[in-house]
């Protein structure tokens, strides 16, 4: 069905409620979570359906359920959890109490059911997007973002737009930081979305011609220690022989000391410990300055690591 013989469809249905001496009763029936998680079958407040017959009743009070339930799945996109009311099913009750839910039949009822949910349903999350709206209110209320020091710093780097978000996700990345895994390489890199920058992140990888398995890395910063033990390595080979190892993980608040000292540093050294040897690579001072450029642009667009 196209979209103007729905909206008809549904301007019959209302004004037919208008013009209707037959009242009918909606109930809908969810589940609701209580304060100590217990789960309780409940009855929500009835509303009154004016309509000529029992099949217009029976679409309105269907058309009524499938809003219930995209709110639903809306608020728990949105918020999770929080939002425990769990839709289940409805009663149609007649003038004289029965419930005609599951008795009213005519010959285009399923087809009819269809059109309702696929309409309904194929809404946007407006919920989502009234929560989103609010975020970017906040953070252009709460954050100062430095413009001189960005349009500074965004010359250092490649950004690349994620065609298929629908949050205008924007990739930023130092233009001298390895494009493919088969480089020795340390950097970080982080998104905005809306312009809102987040998922600041940590990427080393190492290539050689022989497997290290490395599943920790020390450093040495100025001559002071410190140890990375990455959550999960990958691995992977080609090149004639060559492998590569690597991982690229989120940054956490247990980062941020190395990630200084790395932005900071004079002189800086990563052994990478395998199985059974061990490897050390310099880094160089373009991947120091890389560090501390990334960092630098994330906060100046609001960020805080």
């Amino acid at each position: 069905m196209t979209k103007s013989k729905f909206l008809i469809l549904l301007l019959a249905i209302a004004l037919t409620s208008c013009n209707s001496d037959k009242k009918y009763t909606y109930v809908e029936v969810v589940l609701e979570k209580g304060i100590a998680g217990m789960v309780d079958r409940k009855e929500k407040e009835p509303k009154i359906i004016n309509a000529k017959n029992d099949t217009l009743a029976y679409l309105y009070a269907f058309q009524n359920f499938c809003i219930s339930v995209k709110v639903h799945k809306d608020m728990q996109e949105t918020y999770g959890d929080a939002y425990a009311s769990t839709p289940l099913e409805f009663k149609l009750l007649n003038e004289v109490g029965e419930n005609i839910a599951s008795s009213t039949f005519f010959i285009t009822k399923a087809e009819k059911e269809k059109e309702i949910e696929d309409r309904v349903f194929s809404l946007e999350n407006s919920i989502n997007h009234s929560a989103e709206n609010r975020k970017n209110e906040e953070f252009k209320e709460t954050v100062k973002v430095d413009s001189a020091k960005v349009k500074e710093l965004e010359k250092f780097f490649r950004l690349k737009k994620d065609e298929f978000s629908n949050n205008n996700e924007v990739w930023y990345k130092p233009k001298s930081a390895p494009q493919y895994t088969n480089r020795n390489g340390i950097y970080c890199y982080f998104q905005t979305e809306n312009g809102m920058p987040s998922n600041l992140r940590f990427r080393v990888q190492y290539h050689n011609d022989d497997w290290l398995f490395f599943s920790r890395i020390q450093f040495s910063i100025d001559e002071k220690a410190y140890e990375y033990i990455p959550r999960k390595t990958e691995t992977d080979c080609g090149n004639g022989g060559y492998i590569w190892e690597w991982f690229d993980e989120q940054v956490s608040q247990l980062d941020k000391e190395l990630l200084y000292a790395l932005a900071n540093a004079k002189n800086a050294k990563m052994k990478f410990i395998g199985r059974q040897y061990y490897d050390i690579k310099t880094i160089s001072q373009q991947q120091i300055l890389d560090i501390k450029r990334t960092l630098e642009l994330y906060n100046a667009l609001g960020g805080n690591y």
